[in-house]
């Protein structure tokens, strides 16, 4: 999907919304562009890494694949606790069935930042939910038996500033698409917004969007 952003040509802005056309979706020609390569800073391959497997541990949790304080168990064994932020904290300390639900969104963000470390191939258009089955089990970061520091230590690479910059000006347009809708009272097809925000969300995150901490990340459209 993302082939119309592989160079780091000018005018990012008009591509995204060129795609958007051919899509027929709508677009806000008034939206201002994102920030530029040169002003950008991208999380590191171990950021995102130690986020995506604290994420991974909450999402089991969220689907009921281990307890909360299982987790809190696990995490403290491997010594991520420090990168547990409050809110998870929070949920991990008490997972209702409401923050259950609630957290199980996360999954695309998992989706969105093991793509960032080109272990997805393609975030392919987000009309349906991510499908964590689909990734093999060797390239995820939580495994049965197996210590997680050996994922993030093993991870030394990720996208190049300019295809995170695209996906995140992509995301950005397509959340105020969603967001019109909901203000305005239209549906929109092939597209869903649950997904739309969660991996703007997670962009957003990655691109140190605003210095925002993971729990604070806003997705302003």
């Amino acid at each position: 999907m993302f082939g119309l952003f592989k160079k780091n040509k000018p005018n990012r802005k008009e591509r995204t919304e060129q795609f958007l056309k051919k899509k027929g979706i709508k677009i806000n020609y008034n939206l201002p562009h994102i920030e530029s390569d040169e002003d950008t800073t991208i999380k590191t391959p171990r950021e995102i890494a130690q986020r995506v497997t604290v994420l991974a541990i909450t999402n089991f949790v969220a689907f009921n694949g281990m307890s909360g304080d299982q987790a809190i168990d696990y995490l403290k064994k491997y010594n991520l606790w420090d990168y547990v932020t409050p809110d998870e904290v929070d949920f991990l300390n008490d997972p209702t069935d409401e923050k259950k639900n609630s957290e199980s969104w996360k999954c695309e963000c998992i989706w969105v930042l093991l793509w960032s470390l080109n272990i997805i191939e393609d975030l392919e258009f987000p009309k349906d939910m991510c499908d964590l089955n689909q990734i093999p089990l060797e390239k995820y970061p939580v495994q049965s038996g197996i210590d997680p520091n050996t994922f993030i230590n093993a991870t030394k690479t990720s996208r190049s500033k300019t295809e995170i910059l695209d996906a995140n000006d992509l995301y950005y347009r397509l959340d105020w698409t969603c967001t019109d809708a909901r203000i305005n009272g239209y549906v929109i097809k092939n597209m869903h917004p649950g997904v739309v925000y969660e991996r703007h969300y997670a962009l957003n995150w990655l691109i140190n969007y605003m210095n925002q901490d993971w729990d604070d990340i806003s997705c302003d459209t």
